[in-house]
This record gives structure tokens, sequence and C-alpha cells, in this order.
């Protein structure tokens, strides 16, 4: 956690639940490229990227969706590989590399809505390999995030256990996460976002803001 002052945009009462986006608004920039560079060292990302460089580069020119091209990218990756062995990658990325990303303004404000007594959960398209552990560490209440299929051998097959949580999806898991709470709805739902995919999820609070390093914004629905 944080050693700065605890930071909140708003006084808020316990129990809110606050939904933090974590590529771009808690931190500084995309993460899954850098797993994936951790993971398969520079000669395997290139590989990687190559093999899946029709799908991205479709991705690119806006004539493939996102979760298509973030699959075949994500196959080219660890397809056949064993699931155990990407966890402890995962594991180590969440400690040595992941901090290094952060933005300390937006982490000093997670820390002040914790501070508040606040539900911080983190909803995120990134994979739960490392953003797991990563939220454990800091002490997120809950993490909705993209998991990798597995056959029943644990080895990563084609495509997502669930969809890829982006979009549509960060409002599914969002409220099938509410469903679940004992305590009731949240008297107020906060949440900060970066990109359209965003979008969804900020329109379901009751108040939301841009993350633009190192500012943020308030979201006018």
């Amino acid at each position: 956690m944080p050693n700065s002052e605890f930071i909140t945009d708003t006084d808020v009462p316990p129990g809110s639940l606050v939904l933090f986006d974590f590529d771009g608004t808690l931190s500084s920039r995309d993460s899954l490229l850098p797993f994936l560079h951790y993971a398969l060292g520079t000669i395997g990302l290139v590989k990687t990227l190559l093999k899946a460089s029709p799908w991205l580069v479709g991705y690119a020119l806006r004539l493939i969706p996102n979760d298509v091209a973030k699959t075949r990218l994500l196959s080219a990756a660890f397809l056949g590989e064993n699931i155990s062995v990407l966890r402890e990658k995962g594991q180590t990325f969440a400690k040595t590399i992941l901090p290094s990303m952060l933005q300390p303004y937006m982490m000093a404000r997670l820390a002040g809505y914790q501070n508040a007594g606040c539900c911080c959960v983190l909803v995120s398209a990134s994979l739960d390999l490392y953003l797991q552990p990563w939220a454990k560490s800091v002490g997120m209440t809950a993490v909705l995030c993209s998991s990798l299929r597995c056959d029943l051998a644990g080895r990563i097959a084609d495509g997502f256990k669930d969809k890829n949580c982006h979009g549509e999806e960060k409002v599914r898991r969002i409220q099938a996460f509410l469903k679940e709470q004992a305590s009731g709805p949240p008297p107020v739902i906060l949440a900060y976002g970066d990109t359209r995919g965003d979008i969804p999820m900020m329109e379901l609070a009751n108040q939301a803001w841009w993350v633009r390093s190192p500012s943020v914004y308030k979201f006018i629905k």
C-alpha cells in the first residue's frame, strides 16, 4: 500500500463499491504485453507476435473484434502450456514487475477508499494469472478479469474460461458479483476507467472518472 496521504474524490459511505480498471487506470500502461515478454522471453514474444500478426493487424484496422484478436494472441503464446507453470510466472510477475507500472496517484486513491471502508474491486480484461496475486497483495476485495481456458490435463486450450472481461462483459461480471453479496446492494457505486471498453462499467456507476495521467476527470453520462 502507498505511504502517501489517503485520497478519495468524494465523501462516500462505508460499504460503497468502487470499481477500478487496471491497464491505464491503476497502471500507467498495458500489462499484457509485458507479461507475455516476461513469460516467453524476447524471442518467444517476437515469434508469438508474428504468428498472431494477421489478427493483430485486423484488429488495428478495426476489421476484427478485440476478443478474437486477443484469443488468437494468447493461443499463439500459451496453447498447450501447463497452467500451473503460468500461474507461478504470474505470481512472480505480480511481485517483481507490476509494482513499477503502477500510478502512485491512483494507488493513493485506492488506499483512500479502502481506508474509508469501501469495497474495492478490480475489473479488467487482463489475465488472472498476475492480477489475482497482485490484487490480493494490495488488499482488494475481489478481482473480475479474464481467465484462460484449460483442458482436463491442466493445459491451456483455445479461448477464455469465460468471456473476455471487456465492455459489456464487465457489467455482467459486476452484476453477478453483487448478487453474491450477502450485505445487499452498496449505497454508492463508483468507477474508474480509461478506455471505451470501460464505458459500460462507468455508466453502471453512480459516479465515474476518466483517468488521464496525471489527472482524473469526471465522466459525464
